[in-house]
């Protein structure tokens, strides 16, 4: 058992899941981050990236199975500083659709699928998390109506997951934020302060907002001299 002093620890990595309408920018996003980045393309939508040659992509085939491997030969040997999985919510679609096949429901996910699935998901994620490397999920969006016990009724912004699996992976992430685009400088920026209406944290650094390019690491604070 190893036990540390809380002046002993560093920040070493990062998980980070990112979210945001289909078409915002989340894989482009993903192309601006420092060092050396590993994308599991699950969207199939990394052609966004041509020309970068800082980034490695793997394209799952459309079974999935070879998201064992790939899982397999980061954990015997990872030199990526950034790992990312693009994107949660494609790879949740495409888990129940392969076990609805194997199904009795003409082709659509049992409920025992759904539960199949999130611990499949989670998993996946656990072992992502592991590694010596930041993790960055992405997910599309959705809005879910939110009632609160004092009966007022909202509508909530959040990673689209189906039930309790949006909760547990975003209870494993550091950093949530939603990718938006500035109607005032036509940027695009990542909200990270939580709100009831919008699903999201920073725990490390406590910010507001940030651009894609300062998602892992912080814009340094200005001195007198700048």
């Amino acid at each position: 058992m190893e036990i540390l002093n809380g002046k002993d620890l560093k920040l070493r990595r990062q998980t980070v899941l990112l979210y945001g309408a289909p078409g915002m920018g989340k894989t482009t996003a993903l192309g601006a981050l420092p060092g050396k980045t590993l994308i599991i393309d699950v969207d199939r939508g990394a052609d966004v990236l041509i020309g970068n040659a800082r980034v490695d992509i793997v394209r799952l085939a459309p079974d999935l199975k070879d998201m064992k491997e790939v899982l397999e030969t980061l954990e015997q040997k990872c030199e990526y500083d950034n790992v990312c999985l693009d994107s949660l919510s494609e790879l949740e679609r495409g888990m129940l659709a392969i076990l609805g096949r194997l199904g009795k429901n003409g082709g659509a996910p049992e409920l025992v699928h759904y539960g199949q699935a999130h611990f499949r998901l989670l998993d996946t994620c656990r072992r992502l998390r592991a590694l010596p490397a930041n993790i960055i999920f992405t997910a599309w969006e959705e809005y879910k109506e939110v009632v609160a016990l004092d009966g007022t009724k909202y509508t909530q912004t959040r990673p689209m997951m189906s039930g309790k699996t949006v909760e547990n992976i975003c209870g494993l992430c550091d950093i949530i934020g939603e990718l938006v685009l500035s109607q005032k400088d036509n940027n695009r920026y990542i909200r990270l302060e939580a709100t009831p209406t919008l699903v999201a944290k920073d725990r490390f650094f406590k910010r507001q907002f940030c651009t894609p390019e300062t998602l892992l690491k912080p814009e340094k604070e200005k001195t007198n001299n700048d």
